[in-house]
């Protein structure tokens, strides 16, 4: 299946297979693929798009212009039957989020959420968001779709000007949690780096000047230090007349006078080799295939999923490694490589039986039924999903069991054993009533009433 990568950090940028797109004709359809892709959580009605792209027309017009700008797109990333980028009626059009793609946007966007709402005690010494801040700041080339201006579009580019400063502002605030990350742990140039990289945004950001200027001075490099005060003051003098702040003055006169201290105190650089880097690592690479693989894009998904098997490998936590088996062979089965996920699912269901993780065994034998169930082998699914119930009313976890509960029901169905499969489904119903898991009620209470019509 064609994958489709698109890029909006910075130039727009699109490739089809590896391979660039250029020919989408006008400014116009480029940005009705940027606007679909960027807004792909519903779909959006044609007379909307048109007047937001082409608001001096009259309507039939505007209508026309879509239509058009629509057969170019359609024509640019091949979509068809079998890839299905764009799905589109008569009234609407929506980006399929579930077609083999990647945005750079949204993964940025990922990143930075998750270390929003991870918890730690301060974000800049968290290894694992500090793996997440490198990824997506790596991500963001420069500001969102730069190149891609529609001045009559007033709609569109006050659309496009809000999620540019959004975007602006966190990826200036990742860099800075970055600069300020490597500065405590004495590691000077890559410091210099993610504070050079602000003032690439932003010249005029104090703060990132005052970063580079430290760092400069901490790494033995006094002269350089000064030269970065004069040039913050040149750029706060050009942009607007004014002077540097006291702040950032006082930092000039101490590094100037000699009192700056080149080198932090030993007691604030840990050893470089007990940062933890491997484990932040991990947990980055876990939460992009985690991320792609709820994207539907399961080629990446897979792609990060083996590093994190890779490395979990040679760690020596066999829970770890259980957990790294188990989510691969989940992507593998969701690929169709059933043979392949029954093979990871067996060394995660192994692993975890090693040390009695009982209830990711019984994650283990309820995934590995659904994989036997799909294969036609009844018999060992039924006594798969038999032992994950077993053991998940003997640890007393009712959301183990309505999970187990409703794939056995699916699967007494596919053995047209209708009794046995409402009476799973009733279980499985109220477990969940009592957890009060909405969207699983009504999934189960579509399935009954499914059931009753066919009787």
């Amino acid at each position: 299946m064609a994958k489709l990568e698109l890029a909006f950090l910075g130039a727009f940028h699109i490739t089809l297979d590896e391979q660039p797109i250029t020919r989408f004709g006008t400014d116009k359809t480029r940005a009705l693929l940027a606007y679909l892709a960027m807004e792909s959580g519903h779909a959006h009605r044609r007379e909307t798009l048109a007047g937001m792209l082409w608001p001096d027309q009259p309507d039939e017009a505007a209508r026309h212009s879509l239509r058009q700008a629509l057969l170019r797109l359609r024509g640019a990333i091949s979509d068809a039957d079998n890839t299905a980028f764009l799905l589109a009626s008569t009234e609407t059009i929506q980006f399929n989020r579930a077609s083999a793609h990647s945005l750079d946007v949204a993964e940025f966007a990922a990143l930075v959420q998750t270390c929003q709402t991870h918890l730690h005690p301060r974000l800049a010494d968290c290894a694992a968001c500090i793996a997440r801040l490198q990824l997506a700041t790596d991500l963001y080339r420069g500001e969102l779709l730069r190149d891609l201006f529609i001045g009559e579009s007033t709609q569109f580019e006050e659309w496009v000007l809000v999620r540019r400063e959004l975007l602006h502002r966190q990826a200036l605030e990742s860099l800075d949690t970055l600069a300020a990350h490597h500065l405590e742990h004495g590691e000077y140039a890559r410091a210099r780096q993610y504070a050079a990289r602000q003032i690439e945004l932003e010249p005029w950001r104090e703060e990132a000047h005052r970063t580079l200027m430290g760092a400069l001075a901490r790494d033995g490099q006094r002269g350089a230090a000064l030269a970065q005060y004069d040039t913050c003051r040149k750029i706060l003098a050009r942009e607007f007349n004014t002077a540097p702040s006291e702040e950032t003055t006082k930092l000039f006169e101490k590094i100037r006078s000699g009192a700056f201290e080149n080198k932090l105190p030993v007691s604030i650089v840990p050893p470089r080799d007990a940062l933890p880097r491997d484990p932040a690592n991990l947990d980055a690479l876990a939460a992009l295939a985690q991320f792609h693989l709820a994207q539907g894009d399961l080629t990446r998904a897979h792609a990060y999923q083996t590093q994190v098997l890779a490395q979990q490998n040679a760690s020596g936590d066999k829970s770890a490694l259980a957990a790294a088996h188990h989510q691969l062979g989940v992507i593998l089965q969701r690929q169709d490589k059933l043979d392949a996920a029954l093979a990871h699912l067996r060394d995660a269901l192994a692993l975890r039986e090693q040390i009695g993780e009982q209830s990711g065994i019984a994650a283990s034998l309820d995934a590995l039924g659904k994989i036997l169930a799909q294969q036609g082998n009844c018999p060992d699914a039924h006594a798969h999903f038999l032992r994950a119930l077993k053991i998940t009313e003997t640890i007393g976890d009712p959301s183990g069991s309505a999970r187990v509960l409703k794939h056995l029901g699916m699967l007494r169905q596919r053995q047209k054993k209708f009794d046995d499969a409402r009476a799973c489904f009733e279980r499985a119903l109220a477990l969940q009533k009592e957890i009060g898991n909405r969207a699983a009620i009504a999934d189960l209470e579509k399935r009954l009433d499914a059931r009753r019509d066919s009787n």
